[in-house]
């Protein structure tokens, strides 16, 4: 379909605009106790649009998006998209100094976020103003004209613009325009057989890849019920289950910990709960199983594809990094090295083909560069692919920690502790000591385990040089908003 299409199709908001005004399910916001039927909805979207136009909004402009879950996500989104505007999605929390920063590096004239936040605001604008949505006071929100901020490189009309994660220094922007947001969703629709019986419960932050797709785009092409909370809560979850039919909950492998502790919440509705943003342990899948009786679906994507893949529980209960095989409409290929022979013969960097890829990505300096080579995006990340086509992740290429020429990949040995009693969460990362790379681990573990018990585990498991030389005892491992690992607030 792609190959007929003009480049101007490509990054054509249209598809998500059509998507948006063809939706006819319900959006609850779970925190506001609100209730959007879509002619409610369409009516405030619509006003929202309006009111944008009035104050400025034009054609090419620039906006960092700044906003939790809900229905004033998904209208915003869509009234800065109508506008002919794109916009820049950033974490609802995301500091003052942060939000700045992303304006200045990618040329955004316009901040819009909640009226509540930090007032420090002030101190970089020219100018703000407040409106309401659909005439509710809890949900006031602010425009901000971003003072010393301007326009640089190709104009934009009408593009979302996605942060990547910047696992290899500074996040980069890809464009995630209609076209291809609206194939991931079509990706997600089919292979999981999601219709518009469905309700999903948004926990994931909208903002991020992973909420985007499957909390924005999947409800807005398969008109499925949305249910929303503006952050992860227990209490809230349990409540969404208790209250609402929750066929569909996507969560992170760092959510299904806590809910598998404390007491018990009934997830029977869900068909599907699904685990992205990290990978989850095989220990994390059992524990919540034998709380609720529920095989948790390790589900796989990036920034720049959309989702990739998706293990659900017809696939068996191995999921220590395997993540299913590629959904409708996606290609993976691993490409091995020659000298890659430490890794496993069959292990290499793993390659995308999807339409629902990413069209470029922007730079610093405003300009645009392509994601992929031929039309297949190297994600980063080592695999293996089964003879049924299930991909199994081995860790981040660039995790791979080279002990005097010796490769070792993190994950064998985050496995290896994995599997000691009493341990609850296990980080293997490389270090530095005396200019030469070791193995150096994080672990959450009970009490009554040691680091020494740690390393003796590991001397009877591993061969000598995939042995952590340091372990450290942690109460837990740092996580960024989306649940992923914080490298760089490890020990």
């Amino acid at each position: 379909m792609s190959g007929t299409m003009t480049q101007t199709d490509l990054l054509s908001p249209a598809p998500i605009l059509e998507a948006v005004e063809q939706y006819r399910g319900s959006i609850v916001d779970m925190d506001a106790s609100q209730v959007y039927s879509w002619d409610r909805f369409a009516q405030a979207r619509e006003a929202l649009a309006l009111a944008l136009r009035c104050h400025g909004l034009g054609s090419g402009d620039r906006v960092v998006m700044a906003l939790p879950n809900g229905s004033l996500f998904i209208a915003a989104l869509a009234a800065i998209l109508a506008c002919d505007a794109s916009p820049l999605l950033l974490h609802a929390k995301t500091p003052t100094a942060e939000l700045y920063r992303y304006a200045r590096r990618f040329g955004a004239q316009f901040l819009i976020c909640e009226a509540s936040v930090d007032a420090s605001l002030a101190d970089i604008t020219t100018s703000s103003f407040e409106l309401l949505f659909a005439g509710s006071v809890g949900l006031r929100w602010s425009i901000f004209n971003l003072s010393g901020a301007s326009s640089s490189g190709p104009v934009l009309r009408g593009v979302p613009l996605h942060p990547t994660s910047g696992s290899t220094g500074l996040p980069k922007i890809a464009l995630r325009p209609g076209f291809a947001a609206l194939e991931e969703a079509r990706h997600y629709a089919a292979t999981m057989a999601i219709d518009n019986e469905d309700t999903i419960l948004a926990i994931p932050p909208m903002s991020h890849a992973y909420g985007y797709g499957m909390c924005v785009m999947v409800p807005m092409l398969t008109s499925a019920n949305l249910i929303c909370m503006r952050n992860f809560s227990v209490k809230l979850i349990q409540k969404a289950m208790a209250e609402y039919p929750i066929s569909i909950l996507p969560t992170a492998p760092a959510m299904l910990d806590v809910l598998s502790f404390g007491q018990s919440t009934d997830f029977r509705s869900a068909r599907l709960v699904l685990a992205a943003g990290a990978m989850m342990s095989g220990r994390s899948a059992q524990l919540f199983r034998q709380k609720t009786g529920v095989t948790p679906c390790p589900l796989y994507g990036t920034t720049e594809t959309g989702g990739i893949s998706v293990a659900t529980s017809a696939d068996g209960l191995d999921v220590d990094g395997r993540v299913g095989p590629p959904m409708d409409g996606v290609q993976a290929e691993v490409r091995t090295q020659q000298n890659s022979f430490s890794l496993g013969h069959d292990t290499g960097k793993l390659y995308i083909r999807s339409s629902s890829m990413s069209a470029s990505y922007l730079d610093d300096q405003g300009q645009l560069s392509a994601g992929h080579i031929d039309g297949w995006f190297e994600t980063g990340d080592l695999a293996r692919i089964d003879a049924d086509g299930s991909i199994h992740l081995r860790g981040r290429d660039s995790d791979v920690v080279n002990v005097s020429g010796l490769k070792v990949v993190p994950c064998e040995v985050e496995e290896v502790i994995s599997r000691m009693p009493g341990v609850r969460e296990v980080k293997v990362y490389g270090a530095q000591r005396r200019s030469v790379q070791i193995v150096k681990a994080a672990v959450a573990a009970d009490s009554q385990i040691s680091a020494a018990e740690i390393r003796a585990h590991c001397e009877q498991q591993l061969v000598y040089y995939k042995r952590p030389q340091v372990v450290v005892l942690v109460d837990e491992l740092p996580r960024t908003p989306t649940g992923k690992i914080d490298p760089d607030q490890l020990p």
